[in-house]
């Protein structure tokens, strides 16, 4: 059996009811199998961003360099490019396009999903150095931006992509509020190695809001960033049986 045909019959037999995937990773014999687990959350981030399945394919027994030179040799129509790594962990993440709901508004549970590792475990921050994410110094003194409410922005594009609540603290900063002291401090020490601005008070944790923030830029990120985290919290760490959400 071809390779194609192999590949199609492991997408016919795994994709269920979700639609035709259109795009695959093939994970091949020698791949450490405790990272599989990394991989499939891989998948689920590229089929959140695309809207349709994507194909993980897993073979125990051929070799990769032997699948892609079927694939690129006599008779095959594929082209294979070897993307590389970032050349430093440092560099940011890319922007991802900016997505509108038919009513005109960001739509935010579409936007927050990308294709990086947080920051903590070794992904490039959601922000370089040079364009780190900090609080306004004077919130009192810097002018509103008059085209939008660039906090409620921020605290309806938190709540429709992790369910939390959010309100204003002191000026400059929004509070969210947390399910445990230690999320709340996780989520922080996470933010901020993304270059954003964070920290905690009991189970709130603070982020930056200000009126004057652009709704492509500083609250986009801000969203961004807590998402993320509580994604990533969600699903390893309050999931992990760590015990982690006893912490009152």
């Amino acid at each position: 059996m071809s390779t194609e045909a192999e590949l199609q019959n492991t997408i016919s037999a795994e994709r269920g009811d979700g639609g035709r995937p259109t795009l695959a990773v093939l994970v091949h014999a020698g791949f450490p199998a405790d990272l599989l687990v990394d991989v499939e959350e891989l998948c689920r981030s590229f089929s959140g961003f695309l809207g349709t399945p994507v194909a993980l394919a897993v073979s125990n027994e051929a070799p990769l360099e032997s699948t892609l030179d079927r694939l690129t040799g006599p008779g095959g129509d594929w082209s294979v490019q070897f993307v590389a790594p970032p050349t430093s962990k440092a560099a940011s993440m890319s922007s991802a396009p900016f997505v509108y709901r038919e009513d005109g508004r960001p739509d935010w549970g579409a936007m927050w999903q990308g294709f990086c590792e947080l920051a903590l475990y070794g992904g490039p921050p959601h922000r370089g150095e040079a364009d780190a994410l900090h609080a306004v110094e004077h919130p009192l003194e810097v002018p509103a931006n008059e085209e939008f409410d660039a906090i409620a922005e921020i605290r309806r594009g938190i709540y429709e992509t992790t369910g939390l609540f959010s309100e204003p603290a002191e000026p400059g900063w929004l509070a969210v509020t947390c399910h445990s002291k230690k999320m709340a401090a996780w989520m922080a020490a996470s933010i901020i190695l993304e270059n954003v601005d964070a920290r905690c008070d009991e189970e709130r944790l603070l982020v930056p809001a200000h009126p004057s923030f652009r709704l492509k830029n500083e609250v986009k990120s801000v969203i961004t960033v807590v998402a993320k985290c509580n994604h990533y919290w969600q699903a390893h760490i309050a999931a992990g049986g760590s015990g982690a959400e006893s912490v009152a």
